[in-house]
């Protein structure tokens, strides 16, 4: 039996397609990611119980809003906003301090 030129070039071409099938089937998954309720988001999402603003994507490190001072939550699994724990620090000449602004919440 004789190939013609056509149908080789065809065959070899969707061969040749398949492992990137292959990749984008797991690719596209991986890139539809749903994070569940109260663990935030995707950083620069808002955190779900303060409203601050998510350096990370677990929501774990926060942006204290009106300073430079960035938070860590101290009980970041807490859902009750009375009982969070931040603690807030800022650089100053190349150094870490603890920031001179209280945040509103999880003092």
């Amino acid at each position: 039996m004789r190939w013609s030129k056509g149908a080789g070039a065809t065959l070899a071409m969707q061969i040749a397609a398949l492992p990137a099938l292959a990749v984008a089937a797991f690719v596209v998954p991986a890139s539809a990611q749903v994070f569940p309720d109260g663990r935030g988001g995707p950083a620069y999402s808002h955190d779900l119980v303060t409203g601050y603003q998510c350096v990370d994507n677990t929501c774990t490190v926060l942006r204290l809003p009106g300073t430079n001072c960035i938070c860590t939550k101290q009980n970041p699994g807490e859902q009750n906003l009375s009982r969070l724990r931040l603690s807030c620090s800022t650089r100053q000449h190349g150094q870490w301090i603890s920031c001179p602004y209280q945040p509103r919440y999880g003092n």
